[in-house]
């Protein structure tokens, strides 16, 4: 008890002396603050109120008064260490300090003022500044002094010194230690006091608590010893009577214990045993698993080591893996990569901030190791709803995934073929708009053409069933989406590889002369046949006879159309109904080609963005099947392209939002259709596969442009879009690239859209 007093005391003490120092510094800091403040104010008002004399004094060239000033104002303060006023041209009017220093001309730099920070200071402000001069500390104060048309004067400074809040900051000091001494003084009495009647006290209680203590002390040596009968009796009246009642009790309960204990180890030996022989038998049978099964079984423990029990084949695939060893640095010795991608997965799993489900999602799954690859699969091992390790199961894909790379060249080359015989005209113009891509954008050296070459390539190889293109292009696109300089021709070696394998079959398949094979069918021939025999001109036959070079806008109208039947059922947009209104145009493949190329980014935002999936369309009790119409015209010398769907209709406000992230002009409709079409401007909110980089639509501006067209868009809400793509023609026929032909004469007369409006294409001859 008494040290428990001793020690009371002593932190009691600690304790008020500790507050009385934080108080006493407390009110110190608050002292010093009002002082600081004082001085300030008066600072600040002396050079107020001199600057407003000053201004009258320095206009009138009074330099005998701005001086007598100066130095009256420094004899009437003996706070003030020094007084100056410096005329624009710093020169001093008037100079005065408490020091026996020569005051000539250019004595007053020995302050140290500095006239350039007073010209930056804004006028009006009075600024304070705490430094030494002349060997003592000072707080300066300046004004600029000011006529009144704002012109500069001249400069006041005034210094006044600390000594004043030294002195006072010292007397709180020697106050707050004698109160200190006085606080401590009287706590030690008190302690001392305190701890005297303690020992009084607990001495008078000792003798009532030591013999019973002393038989209890006895009785708990005994029972250690063996003894199970021993048995105490106090007859205080006290806690001490019924602490003796429970020692009995205990020492009872013991004894019956001790017995019944006995008798459970004389079958313990044998359960013992039995349970050993079990587990040896599943242990056995776990091994025999572990060393046939072609899967790779590992253990993880909450600390990232590795179990001793794995699969055999774990050390065939990956080498020995005996000791204490953590799982990432054991299979750095085989896919670095995979080791790092580990450790930061298996590090965010354990400290348990994201949902667990997403973590083991987001732990890498290929792993690469002499040419294998392997795949991983991530099972928590948890105890009591906590983890405590992780299970690997590791499986070798190489031959699935050899025979997946070998039947996805196969299915290019076989979708090449089906292409070639379906629209070879087209496909050859895919071909040659794909090699121009590969050579001049994609090699360019530059980041925008090499994105838009990217999207526009991917895009075109998915409609013709090229997907290793397709994947490669994508693939490159991720890479390229946060750079800010294009990807170097190793990055791109995979895609070239590529191509230069498709493009060896294709010349292999089509010989020498491949490209210079025109086909014609028995119709056409027959048609050549009857106009020589009904005595045609010589220019209608030749105009006859160059139509055969020319390719049918039906064509890639339908390749368009295949593509999007494709997309809508990918995407679940329902049964996509499709009008193709062709009017009998006919186009010269290669000046158009790059046009077809990249309207695909048209028909895949019309599918992705405009159309609703049937849910929607139910809601907005639309008709059920969604529609889309392609079609082409020559309309007043003007060849035109559209592309218009039933669906939603375009979110110019979303448009909108997205041209001003770019700071790109939307006030009026045409500068939101330009930002439409403008690199990097997307509204939607995931990139994927099919849309998202915002690239698609400015690839197919540039190639408008590049013809001399002219894009306009129509949009009504809940209704559809319409994209027309409108290109002067100097001249209509087989010799200038774009021809009108029908059976039987010229086609003429309006369509009408989706929309309701009616659209020009008629087919007259020009």
């Amino acid at each position: 008890m008494i040290t428990t007093l001793v020690v009371v005391s002593t932190a009691t003490l600690v304790v008020v002396a500790g507050m009385n120092v934080v108080s006493a510094r407390k009110t110190l800091r608050t002292i010093e603050g009002h002082l600081r403040a004082s001085i300030e104010h008066k600072g600040a008002g002396l050079v107020t109120n001199q600057a407003l004399a000053l201004r009258d004094l320095v206009a009138d060239n009074a330099f005998g008064d701005v001086a007598r000033l100066v130095e009256r104002t420094l004899e009437k303060d003996e706070q003030l260490v020094y007084g100056l006023f410096l005329d624009e041209d710093q020169k001093a009017w008037g100079f005065s300090t408490r020091q026996r220093i020569s005051r000539e001309t250019d004595d007053w730099k020995r302050l140290g003022v500095d006239p350039s920070k007073l010209k930056a200071r804004p006028r009006g402000n009075v600024g304070g500044e705490f430094r030494q001069v002349l060997g003592q500390s000072v707080f300066e104060f300046s004004m600029l002094v000011v006529d009144d048309k704002g012109t500069a004067l001249g400069g006041l400074y005034y210094g006044l010194s600390d000594r004043p809040l030294r002195q006072a900051l010292a007397e709180a000091r020697s106050d707050s230690r004698r109160a200190l001494l006085v606080t401590v003084a009287l706590l030690v009495l008190l302690g001392a006091v305190t701890i005297v009647m303690g020992g009084i006290r607990s001495r008078q209680s000792a003798v009532r608590i030591t013999q019973p203590v002393t038989d209890l002390t006895r009785a708990v040596n005994t029972l250690a010893s063996g003894n199970r009968d021993i048995r105490v009796e106090i007859m205080s009246g006290d806690e001490l009577e019924i602490l003796g009642g429970a020692f009995n009790n205990m020492a009872t309960e013991l004894k019956e214990s001790y017995e019944s204990l006995e008798n459970m180890n004389r079958t313990l030996e044998a359960k013992v045993q039995e349970r050993t022989h079990e587990l040896a038998e599943r242990n056995r049978d776990m091994r025999l698993v572990l060393d046939n099964v072609n899967q790779g079984f590992l253990t993880v423990s909450i600390s990232g080591k590795l179990a001793h029990e794995h699969s055999a084949i774990v050390d065939q695939w990956f080498g020995s893996c005996q000791g204490d060893i953590q799982f990432e640095e054991y299979i750095a010795k085989s896919d670095p990569n995979f080791a790092i991608r580990f450790k930061m997965g298996y590090e965010a799993l354990v400290e348990d901030i994201l949902p667990r489900e997403l973590c083991l999602k987001q732990m890498p799954t290929r792993l690469q190791c002499g040419g294998n690859e392997y795949r991983c699969a991530y099972f928590a091992i948890l105890k009591r709803e906590q983890l405590d390790g992780l299970l690997i199961v590791i499986n070798d894909e190489t031959a699935e995934l050899v025979y997946a790379r070998q039947e996805a060249e196969r299915k290019e080359i076989l979708s090449m073929f089906e292409a070639l015989t379906s629209d070879r005209t087209g496909f050859l113009s895919f071909m040659d708009e794909a090699d121009d891509i590969l050579s001049k954008d994609l090699n360019s050296g530059d980041v925008v053409l090499q994105r838009r070459g990217l999207h526009t390539l991917k895009g075109n190889a998915g409609l013709v069933g090229f997907g290793i293109i397709a994947r490669l292009c994508h693939e490159a696109e991720d890479e390229l989406a946060d750079r800010f300089e294009p990807l170097s021709r190793e990055a791109l070696a995979p895609l070239e590889n590529r191509w230069h394998v498709l493009n060896k079959a294709l010349r292999n398949f089509l010989g020498d002369k491949g490209r210079d094979v025109l086909e014609l069918s028995t119709k056409q021939i027959e048609e050549l046949q009857q106009e020589i025999r009904a005595g045609e001109s010589t220019s209608r036959l030749l105009d006859r006879v160059a139509s055969w070079g020319l390719e049918s806008a039906e064509l890639p109208l339908r390749r368009l159309a295949r593509h999007a039947l494709a997309l809508a059922a990918r995407l679940g947009k329902g049964d996509l109904q499709i009008e193709i209104a062709a009017n009998g145009v006919r186009l010269a493949p290669k000046p158009w080609a790059g046009l077809w190329t990249d309207l695909v980014h048209v028909v895949r935002n019309a599918v992705d963005h405009g159309l609703e999936t049937p849910k929607e369309r139910a809601t907005a009790q639309k008709e059920a099947r969604p529609k889309l119409r392609l079609s082409v015209g020559v309309v007043d010398h003007k060849f035109v392209v559209e592309i218009e769907d039933s669906g939603r209709g375009v979110d110019w406000a979303a448009v909108k939002m997205a041209a001003e992230a770019k700071a790109l002009p939307s006030a009026t409709q045409e500068d939101l259709i330009h930002a439409m079409f403008t690199s990097g401007v997307s509204t939607a909110k995931s990139v994927t596969t099919i849309s998202g980089r915002g690239i698609g639509l400015s690839s197919v501006r540039q190639q408008v442009a590049d013809l001399g067209g002219r894009i306009s868009v129509v949009s009504k809400p809940g209704q559809g879009t319409c994209f027309r793509f409108a290109f002067d023609l100097s001249d209509v026929g087989p010799r200038f690239g774009v021809d009108v032909i029908r059976e039987g004469g010229v086609a003429e007369g309006p369509a009408i859209g989706l929309l309701g409006e009616q659209r020009g294409g008629s087919d007259a001859r020009l």
